[in-house]
């Protein structure tokens, strides 16, 4: 009887074909299944690498926002006041760039009793990576002084760089264009 079988499956010339074409189809549909995940978690990562770039963006932007409204801001009655932001925003060289900039212009400003707020309004990133960044900015700043009681406006386009410290931004430069 096994040989009866084993006639009757050998006689269909149809079997091996179908089962050929099973296996195909099988085969190609495994391939299609491998493909679209492959797609599926290309373009997974490639989001991810936008929405981080995006977030370090924004996190470059709100730094560079904050440290020059610092940094161009004072009141000659507290010079020091911004002196901990700004330094602890900035690298170590910048820092000490910092400090020599307010110590050299200290006896200017206290003598003119100079006071002055500002805000950077208009920040764009020129250009971003992993490590550094370089923006442009618009600040506006508002001084009293003995000279102008009633105060003058100045506006400033700056350059600034940033350098990448673990989870944040810090100043590596900032040039007054």
């Amino acid at each position: 009887m096994d040989t009866d079988t084993d006639t009757r499956a050998s006689d269909d010339p149809g079997e091996g074909t179908r089962r050929g074409g099973i296996q195909l189809w099988h085969a190609l549909l495994a391939g299609l299944i491998v493909a679209f995940v492959a797609v599926c978690s290309a373009l997974g990562y490639t989001l991810y690498q936008q929405s981080e770039l995006h977030r370090m963006q924004n996190e470059a932007v709100d730094t560079t926002r904050g440290y020059l409204s610092a940094m161009s801001s004072f009141d000659y009655q507290n010079l020091d006041a911004n002196k901990a932001t700004v330094t602890a925003g900035s690298t170590p060289e910048f820092g000490r760039k910092y400090d020599e900039m307010v110590a050299a212009l200290r006896d200017i400003v206290t003598a003119g009793k100079g006071v002055a707020t500002a805000t950077a309004k208009h920040v764009a990133v020129e250009s971003l990576d992993e490590h550094t960044a370089t923006l442009i900015a618009f600040v506006d700043q508002q001084v009293t002084n003995v000279t102008a009681p009633a105060g003058n406006k100045q506006r400033y386009r700056m350059l600034v760089s940033l350098q990448r410290s673990g989870d944040r931004w810090l100043v590596g430069n900032v040039e007054t264009l």
